[in-house]
C-alpha cells in the first residue's frame, strides 16, 4: 500500500469518526422506526442530506485549500466571521458537544440507573480536554485507534441484529413521509455544518504529512479519496441503522431516543453486550465531541479574542460552556436545534452548490486559455 493511499485511510476513517457521534447514532434508528415498511424511502432521504449534502461542503473545502476563510470570502469579511461564529456555536458548546454527552450518557443510564447526569458530564468534559490538549495529535488518535473500534462493534452489532431481527415489518407512514422525513431528520445529524469544519482539518493533516513540494492538485485528490471513504462508511452504518430502527420499531416506541442504540444491542446480543455498546457509544461520541471542541477553542482563542487568551483558557471556555448546555438533557438541545436548522440548512447548502460550480467554471476557463 502506497504511503499517499494509506494516508487517505486514516483521513478517511477519522473523518468517518469525526461525523460519527451523537445525532448520527440516533436519528438513522429514529426514522427506522418512523418509516418501517417504508424505510427505503427514509433511507434515500437520509443518505441525501446526512451523506451527498456535506460531501458538498467537503468538496468546497478542499476546493478552497482547505481554509474555511476564502471558502466564505464570497459573503465579505463581517457576514462570513459571524456565520462561522455561529455554526461553530452549534456543532461545538451550545449544540452538538452537549448533545454527545446526552447519547453518550443514555448508553451508562440503562447500566446505572442511579448515575446522575451531571456527574456523567463531568467526566465526559474532563475526557475531552485531556484528549484536546495536544492538538496535533488528534487526527491520528482517532483514526487509528477510535475509528477501528467503533466501525467494528457498529457493523458487529447491525449484522447479528439484522439476522435475529422480526422479518416481518408493521405499515409505517407513508413512503412520501418517509423520504421527507430522512430529509428531515439528516439536517438535525448538522454534518453540512461540521463538514466545511471537518474538512478544513482533514486538509491539514493530510498537508502536514506530505512533502512542501506536494502539488495542490494532489492535495486536493487525496483529500476527495478521504472524504469518499468517510462518506462510504457513514453511508453504511446509516443503511444498517434505520433498517435496525424499522425492524426493532415495536420495541423501541417508547424508548427515549439517546438509548435507541442500547435498547437495540441489548435485544441482539444479550445484557452482557450492553456495557460494551455503552462503552463504544461513548468513545464515538467522544471523537465527535473532541474534534468540536478544538476547533471552537482555536477559533476562541485566534479569531475572537485575537490571540489575547491562551489556549487553555480557551479550552476551558469551551469545556465549561459545554458542560452546562450538556445539562438540558438530549431532547432539550434537539429543540433547540431544530428552529435554528430549519433556516440555516437550506441557506448553507445552495452556498455549497454556488461555490463547487464557481470553481469549476473557474477551472473550466483556466483550461480554455491553456
Amino acid at each position: 500500500m502506497s504511503s499517499s493511499l494509506k494516508l487517505s485511510l486514516i483521513a478517511g476513517f477519522a473523518m468517518f469518526s469525526m461525523f460519527f457521534g451523537s445525532g448520527n447514532l440516533v436519528f438513522p434508528i429514529l426514522i427506522g422506526v418512523e418509516a418501517q415498511s417504508s424505510y427505503v424511502y427514509a433511507i434515500l432521504g437520509f443518505t441525501i442530506t446526512a451523506v451527498c449534502v456535506p460531501f458538498l461542503g467537503l468538496l468546497g473545502i478542499m476546493q478552497s485549500q482547505g481554509d474555511r476563510r476564502v471558502y466564505f470570502s464570497t459573503l465579505g469579511k463581517a457576514p462570513a466571521f459571524i456565520l462561522t461564529l455561529l455554526m461553530l456555536m452549534l456543532i461545538g458548546p451550545f449544540g452538538v458537544i452537549p448533545r454527545c454527552v446526552s447519547v453518550a450518557f443514555g448508553g451508562f443510564e440503562i447500566m446505572f440507573p442511579a448515575l446522575p447526569l451531571w456527574v456523567f458530564s463531568l467526566v465526559f468534559c474532563l475526557f475531552v480536554t485531556v484528549l484536546i490538549w495536544r492538538r496535533n495529535k488528534i487526527v491520528d488518535i482517532i483514526g487509528v485507534f477510535i475509528t477501528p473500534v467503533k466501525l467494528g462493534s457498529f457493523i458487529l452489532l447491525i449484522v447479528i441484529g439484522l439476522i435475529v431481527s422480526d422479518q416481518h415489518l408493521s405499515t409505517g407512514i407513508a413512503p412520501f413521509i418517509s423520504f421527507k422525513e430522512g430529509i428531515h431528520q439528516g439536517y438535525q445529524t448538522m454534518d453540512l455544518v461540521a463538514s466545511f469544519f471537518f474538512g478544513s482539518a482533514i486538509y491539514e493533516y493530510l498537508k502536514s504529512h506530505l512533502n512542501n513540494d506536494t502539488s495542490e492538485k494532489k492535495l486536493l485528490k487525496l483529500g476527495v479519496m478521504a472524504s469518499l471513504v468517510g462518506g462510504l462508511l457513514l453511508a453504511l452504518c446509516y443503511i444498517g441503522f434505520v433498517i435496525l430502527g424499522a425492524r426493532y420499531s415495536h420495541i423501541l416506541a417508547n424508548v427515549p431516543k439517546e438509548a435507541l442504540l442500547t435498547v437495540v444491542a441489548q435485544q441482539t446480543l444479550g445484557s452482557y453486550a450492553v456495557p460494551f455498546i455503552a462503552f463504544t457509544l461513548a468513545v464515538s461520541c467522544l471523537a465527535t465531541a473532541t474534534i468540536l471542541a478544538t476547533l471552537f477553542a482555536d477559533f476562541l482563542q485566534h479569531d475572537i479574542a485575537r490571540d489575547k487568551i491562551s489556549r487553555p483558557y480557551a479550552i476551558g471556555i469551551t469545556i465549561a460552556t459545554s458542560y452546562a448546555m450538556s445539562l438540558l438533557g438530549f431532547q432539550g438541545i434537539c429543540v433547540l436545534l431544530g428552529t435554528i436548522l430549519e433556516w440555516v440548512y437550506p441557506l448553507l447548502i445552495i452556498y455549497a452548490i454556488f461555490q463547487i460550480g464557481k470553481h469549476l467554471h473557474t477551472y473550466s476557463k483556466k483550461v480554455v486559455h491553456t
